[in-house]
């Protein structure tokens, strides 16, 4: 197999798509799969034009992000192509209606993957990261795919602007939809890692809907963040709660990460994705430096693990680099070093991550997802 990856950043969108999509052919071959990532500063179908003309007949699955990492920068305008080539197999699927019914959307995914008989591979989801109950999508898609698949992708979103964003594969572009892919014939290894670590006591979600914790422990979710961050005002906490997420353990100590964006009315906190009724979980406390280590270590054990690896996909959440800052050219260097001077480096900074731990697909926040991949081994 081979892989080509490649960025654009000119002003017109037809260009960027074009410019990306041939210099990234250049270097696969004709491809089988071009994986598409832009950005909310162009019309996503005129990126998808652009790109199917000069990736051909190829399978294309795509999104819009709130930013790209390419040539070991962050990038908020632009398109970043991966192409790969050689003998795979490949199915996609656009599916619409996620905001009305995510696990039916899920299922119908993992059915429209499944059409011809695929019993393996890497799962490649991309959803619409404005959506609620992604986990619903997710449970839905392994419902029908099973512990035989592995899972990995990232929500959609645009510059924090949570407006509107786009899923596209080569059957076309929506919103509020997922766009999937299947992958047979490469080595695919997936590795997670986010660098939190929990403070304080465990803590029970007693009132939850969806996006919204109403009460932890039994009292309004903010008062419990206060009883543990001090006497913050609901101000203050758009910053402070970015530094303290809640997290929930797994059986092995891995702790999934949900982030909070805002106090709302009665106290109650919305959160980028739902967090589960009766939960029990931790709020948690990180530093950078721990942040860009995490970083760095999650893509040098995806790396490690592929003999030959030909390239590297990264799913960042976009909620890592505006907490850095300057910082996350940091964390850019630190992925650039775990992963040697020469493999080609293509991510986007999401709304969410999709990655599996153990088998079973789980949505992350402000988590970093490694996707190194090469040949199969002979």
């Amino acid at each position: 197999m081979k892989a080509g990856i490649a960025f654009s950043d000119h002003s017109d969108a037809a260009r960027a798509g074009r410019e990306a999509a041939s210099r990234a052919v250049a270097l696969s071959g004709p491809p089988r799969l071009a994986i598409v990532f832009t950005t909310d500063a162009y019309p996503p179908q005129a990126v998808l034009e652009a790109v199917r003309r000069e990736t051909g007949d190829s399978k294309l699955v795509g999104f819009c992000c709130g930013g790209i990492l390419a040539d070991d920068a962050w990038h908020p305008q632009g398109v970043g192509i991966c192409t790969l080539g050689g003998d795979l197999r490949v199915r996609t699927t656009l599916q619409r209606g996620l905001d009305r019914d995510p696990y039916e959307t899920g299922c119908r995914t993992a059915d429209a993957l499944l059409a011809n008989g695929v019993a393996n591979g890497t799962v490649i989801v991309l959803p619409d990261g404005f959506e609620a109950n992604l986990s619903e999508l997710l449970r839905g898609l392994y419902t029908r795919c099973g512990a035989d698949f592995q899972y990995v992708g990232g929500g959609a979103g645009d510059n924090l602007k949570f407006f509107k964003t786009h899923q596209f594969t080569e059957q076309g572009c929506a919103s509020r939809a997922v766009a999937a892919a299947v992958i047979q014939g490469l080595n695919l290894v997936t590795r997670i890692g986010h660098g939190w670590a929990p403070m304080g006591e465990p803590l029970v979600m007693t009132r939850t809907q969806g996006k919204i914790v109403h009460e932890i422990d039994g009292m309004p979710a903010f008062a419990a963040y206060q009883q543990h961050l001090g006497p913050i005002s609901r101000e203050e906490f758009r910053t402070r709660g970015m530094l303290h997420p809640l997290g929930f353990p797994d059986v092995f100590g891995r702790y999934t990460i949900r982030d909070p964006l805002a106090v709302e009315d009665g106290d109650s906190i919305r959160f980028v994705n739902e967090v589960p009724s009766q939960a029990v979980g931790n709020i948690m406390d990180g530093h950078i430096d721990q942040l860009i280590e995490t970083a760095g270590k999650t893509v040098r054990e995806a790396v490690s693990a592929v003999p030959d690896a030909a390239f590297l996909l990264l799913f960042d959440c976009i909620s890592r680099a505006t907490l850095m800052g300057d910082r996350f050219r940091e964390e850019l260097r630190a992925i650039r070093k775990a992963a040697g001077p020469r493999l080609p480096i293509l991510g986007a900074l999401t709304f969410g991550e999709i990655g599996a731990a153990g088998d079973v697909p789980q949505l992350h926040n402000k988590t970093t997802v490694a996707v190194a991949g090469g040949p199969l081994p002979a």
